[in-house]
């Protein structure tokens, strides 16, 4: 579920950026903070949401990725809610809200 989360989050900044034209398909980068920091750089959100889901990203998916740690049920939970909270918030602000098939 962390994961997944962390997945969400990161696909729709892409969509975003992408739709918003500011970043090219060619730019997309596997950089998790990098990514972050684009879409603040982009007025998605601001510094310190990028530098509180990089925060995130380093102390709860990397953990549990590689297994150096195991996630609770309330961490699954807390991270379902913000991506899904952070999904609505930028396709509702986006021009192109019907690209989203999410409920």
């Amino acid at each position: 579920m962390i994961e997944s989360s962390f997945v969400a989050i990161e696909r729709t900044i892409q969509f975003r950026l992408l739709h918003d034209g500011a970043m090219a398909p060619e730019e997309i980068s596997s950089s998790h903070h990098r990514l972050y920091q684009r879409g603040a750089a982009a007025g998605l959100d601001d510094d310190r949401f990028g530098e509180e889901l990089a925060e995130l990203w380093n102390q709860n998916r990397t953990k549990t990725y590689y297994r150096l740690g195991i996630a609770t049920e309330k961490q699954a939970e807390v991270m379902h809610q913000l991506a899904t909270s952070f999904h609505h918030h930028l396709v509702s602000t986006s021009r192109v809200k019907h690209e989203s098939i999410c409920e």
